[in-house]
């Protein structure tokens, strides 16, 4: 499951249990809408709370932040390249 999916479908007891750990419930709302994403801990606690692999979590969640900085920084663009193909490699 996506990083995007797994927001898309988070359900009430998953914010419970979240706020439960310190992720307050108005900073999942600024991930739904992209405004932020997940701080390392705060990743931590959400693939505690859905079950999931926090690493591959970590990992996805660094390329979203690079695809944004290249948006920002053309210069970006080649390392978010090379991230990507080390990804798809990684996942094989």
């Amino acid at each position: 499951m996506s990083y995007a999916e797994l927001i898309a479908n988070l359900t009430a007891d998953d914010r419970k249990a979240l706020a439960a750990q310190g992720v307050p419930a108005s900073r999942v709302s600024e991930w739904k809408t992209g405004f932020r994403l997940p701080t390392r801990p705060q990743t931590l606690a959400l693939a505690l709370v859905k079950n999931i692999d926090p690493i591959a979590l970590e990992r996805e969640l660094m390329l979203i932040e690079t695809e944004k900085e290249a948006e920002r920084k053309p210069e970006a663009r080649e390392l978010l390249n090379r991230a990507r193909e080390r990804y798809i490699t990684l996942m094989m």
